[in-house]
């Protein structure tokens, strides 16, 4: 998983802000085995909300090295098509 979320996070253009959502939805369209090989390591209850923090978990392992967490949060449509909030990211520019 954590290979899907680096060329996801890859793909952003430097300097541009994204949310954890954006990589969930990019992770269910373009990487979906992998999702869903991801969600099938856990159970429970609210197994969305646990996997969706362990990836927000896999997008920090990035940070300072791909990306910046910003302060405050992104508000945005989740998987289930309602808005809630999550963590705001931003592409690292690279230094020249």
């Amino acid at each position: 998983m954590k290979n899907c979320i680096e060329k996801i996070l890859q793909e952003v253009k430097p300097g541009y802000y994204f949310d954890s959502h954006f990589v969930v939805d990019e992770l269910i369209k373009n990487y979906s085995d992998d999702y869903l090989n991801f969600c099938s390591g856990y159970q429970g209850n609210n197994i969305t909300l646990t996997v969706h923090r362990q990836i927000g978990h896999l997008i920090a392992k990035f940070e300072g090295i791909l990306v910046e967490r910003q302060q405050g949060q992104s508000w945005s449509v989740n998987i289930h098509g309602s808005s809630s909030e999550c963590a705001l990211w931003r592409k690292i520019v690279p230094k020249n």
